[in-house]
């Protein structure tokens, strides 16, 4: 599997992670996989995408299917907890995919979150013309750097016009939480962001899909894998204890737990299939 990561325009860093082109080769007949692989379903691949805070995802010459719906263009994802899963018909696939920042879709889109939370749509399903002009963009481009240019000037068209209030106030929460390491109540992540609580809860619903109780332990999720990779990446032996405590799990086995409902594997496997990955975004196994 090949990746090719390019950063949007720095103007749009606060609400894009990244663009992630993405090609696969092969097909379930030489693959041969071992029958524990998990990226195998009835002799079908299946490429994981992990929790997030919503993506889009472009798919060029391959019908794929989204647990039920089926693409070969762009395809929408909410802000999700459980794992995704990705079949291809041919076993390949060439594709883009790009993540958000918490609250970055609704920010640039005006996509309510609360609406598309936990969903798989299509451009077309979703019924917004903008999104088809993007999927457009990418069915007609082949070069990922000229994608990403193009990517950059239609979102640099949806910048908020001034100052989104809520959006700024959704950063310092999520600064907060990244502080105090996930443990922090509703109520302190309220008072940050100098909302009542019901306010708050109303505000992160239509910005990031989910409570903020839920987005806390997404958040987590995601900082113990960063951390989990920037260890791998020095070449030492992870300790999974450590890196458990270091991102405010109580012991290994409620790290293990939320491990098994967000990403369907104990951190130990995860480990042992996910590593290298890129990280802080949705994603394709190698």
């Amino acid at each position: 599997m090949q990746f090719e990561i390019i950063q949007p325009t720095e103007v749009l860093r606060p609400y894009i992670t990244r663009y992630v082109f993405v090609r696969a080769e092969g097909s379930t007949d030489t693959m041969t996989p071992p029958s524990d692989d998990p990226r195998f379903v009835n002799g079908k691949h299946v490429q994981p995408l992990l929790p997030n805070y919503g993506s889009f995802i472009f798919m060029r010459n391959v019908v794929a299917d989204f647990n039920g719906v089926v693409s070969d263009g762009l395809t929408i994802v909410g802000a999700n907890q459980k794992t995704i899963g990705l079949t291809t018909v041919s076993g390949w696939f060439e594709g883009m995919l790009m993540d958000f920042e918490p609250g970055g879709m609704y920010a640039l889109l005006g996509i309510d979150l609360q609406q598309l939370a936990g969903k798989v749509l299509t451009a077309k399903e979703y019924g917004d013309e903008g999104l088809q002009q993007l999927d457009s963009i990418f069915k007609r481009v082949e070069k990922a750097e000229e994608i990403a240019m193009l990517l950059d000037a239609f979102f640099l068209g949806h910048l908020p016009p001034k100052e989104d209030l809520n959006y700024t106030r959704l950063r310092r929460v999520i600064a907060a939480c990244d502080a105090a390491k996930g443990n922090i109540t509703a109520a302190e992540m309220a008072s940050v962001a100098c909302l009542g609580e019901r306010q708050s809860l109303r505000v992160f619903r239509t910005y990031v899909g989910i409570p903020p109780k839920q987005f806390v332990r997404l958040r987590r999720f995601h900082k113990t894998i960063q951390h989990m990779q920037q260890v791998a990446a020095t070449g030492k032996p992870i300790d999974l204890m450590s890196i458990a405590l270091a991102h405010g799990h109580y012991d290994l086995s409620h790290m293990a737990m939320e491990f098994q409902q967000m990403g369907c594997v104990s951190p130990s496997h995860f480990r042992m299939l996910g590593i290298p990955l890129s990280d802080d975004f949705s994603i394709f196994f190698a």
